[in-house]
């Protein structure tokens, strides 16, 4: 489902999330499963979650300077 909108994240003291809150809930992040930044652009992530309704993959945007922006929730897989 494409969702892209703004969400808080919590995130690890290296920077990763782990836990995301937006409208459609809060997804706890079980595993980091890819990451990446291409240069001059956000850092990408894609997530196994768990959500009320069980486990997800999650797509999510990362600002690209820590705390500058909010998260962005691009894309939920059940």
């Amino acid at each position: 489902m494409l969702i892209d909108e703004p969400v808080s994240a919590e995130t690890t003291s290296t920077g990763r999330p782990s836990q995301i809150t937006g409208p459609r809930g809060r997804y706890r992040v079980r595993r980091v499963l890819e990451e990446w930044q291409a240069p001059g652009q956000a850092r990408f992530y894609r997530l196994q979650v768990a959500t009320p309704d069980g486990p997800a993959i999650a797509e999510v945007l990362g600002p690209q300077t820590p705390g500058t922006a909010p998260w962005t929730l691009h894309r939920v897989w059940s």
